[in-house]
């Protein structure tokens, strides 16, 4: 009996040892990148503080299949470095490289992979090819100059802000909800037919014109800081945040947007400002731009205007039940200030206090 129960322990000794052995191709490539150098010296190995290297389920930061293969990789501030390749892992669904010195990825062919951590490193190349279900990618702050995105057919979120890439298309990806592009120098960006985009932050670039009809779904929109100059808004249905400050607009025309609450269009060049079938409007912000007249009457919820710093003539914002602030300093040639009907003004910011009397 001794020795059945002994020959069976080591019969199940025997199957565990097999059952969590990682597949050759898989430990050759991270065995790689371990003996690679690390960004303070030594190997990335002794930066994790890997005693066997020929052992990956004593490793910090990795978990394992039942059959061994690598499920993920959770490796983010360590002090690693180099090129990481991970081409080829057939059940890997997460990894997070972030905040270290890698300058190069290959993600090639990891058909499992879902959620995707490679920012704040040096990255200047990544391949993501034939990684289909990809749903989070994340290579904001590397060194990337171009990004190639073709067949994401899950891909929801992606953050590439603050590389230098300066052309982007995601129109190929319906799935898309949010895309921060900040900061890239981007001249071209391409979002036609995301229908499914809620959240688009692309300021800090060098874009002149961006077509955005049709997302239905955006939400929130900041363009700040780009080279736009006509800009028209309409029948976006779900917008509700609107920053294109900091830009060369001469003419805006927002129509049709039943929910936008905020807009911030200060530091342009606008003559001309115009609302249709807005609302909600609540917060509105135009200092520093050229108009000359500004008029927006019935607006049940609006309750801040900031008009300082134009070349206003006059100003019609009565019958604005809600408005509680506005100001119009700095605006020398002022004439006319009509707030009839404003119920529960308090603050009017210019020249004189006595609108309205």
């Amino acid at each position: 009996m001794k020795k059945t129960i002994l020959l069976l322990a080591a019969l199940m000794t025997l199957t565990l040892g097999w059952a969590q052995k990682t597949p050759k191709n898989e430990l050759n490539l991270l065995k790689s990148f371990l003996n690679s150098q690390a960004a303070k010296g030594g190997t990335n190995a002794e930066a994790l503080q890997i005693t066997d290297i020929n052992n990956p389920s004593t490793w910090p930061g990795i978990t394992l299949n039942a059959d061994g293969s690598v499920k993920s990789i959770q490796w983010s501030g360590k002090n690693l470095a180099g090129n990481l390749n991970l081409n080829g892992f057939k059940n890997l669904t997460d990894i997070d490289f972030s905040g270290n010195l890698l300058i190069s990825a290959n993600l090639a062919n990891n058909p499992a992979l879902q959620n995707v951590n490679l920012s704040k490193n040096r990255i200047m190349s990544v391949n993501i090819s034939n990684c289909p279900a990809v749903t989070n990618l994340k290579l904001n702050r590397n060194h990337l100059s171009t990004l190639e995105l073709a067949a994401f057919p899950a891909l929801k979120s992606l953050n590439i802000a603050g590389n230098r890439i300066v052309a982007l298309d995601v129109s190929n990806i319906p799935t898309l909800e949010t895309l921060n592009a900040t900061a890239n120098g981007m001249v071209e960006l391409k979002v036609e037919g995301c229908t499914s985009l809620k959240n688009l932050y692309g300021g800090s670039n060098k874009l002149k014109e961006l077509e955005i009809a049709g997302l239905t779904s955006l939400k929130n929109l900041n363009l700040t800081g780009n080279r736009l100059q006509n800009f028209y808004i309409g029948n976006l249905p779900s917008l509700f945040t609107l920053m294109i400050g900091d830009n060369h607009l001469d003419k805006l025309a927002i129509q049709n947007c039943n929910m936008l609450t905020d807009v911030y269009a200060a530091y342009n060049d606008l003559t001309a400002v115009s609302f249709e079938n807005c609302p909600k409007l609540m917060w509105l912000d135009f200092e520093w731009n050229d108009l000359e007249s500004f008029t927006l009457t019935g607006q049940s919820t609006l309750q801040r205007v900031n008009l300082a710093n134009n070349q206003l003539n006059e100003v019609n914002l009565s019958f604005n039940p809600n408005l509680q602030y506005v100001n119009v300093a700095n605006n020398e040639l002022l004439n006319s200030l009509i707030l009839d009907a404003d119920t529960n003004l308090q603050q009017v910011v210019g020249e004189y206090d006595d609108w309205g009397d």
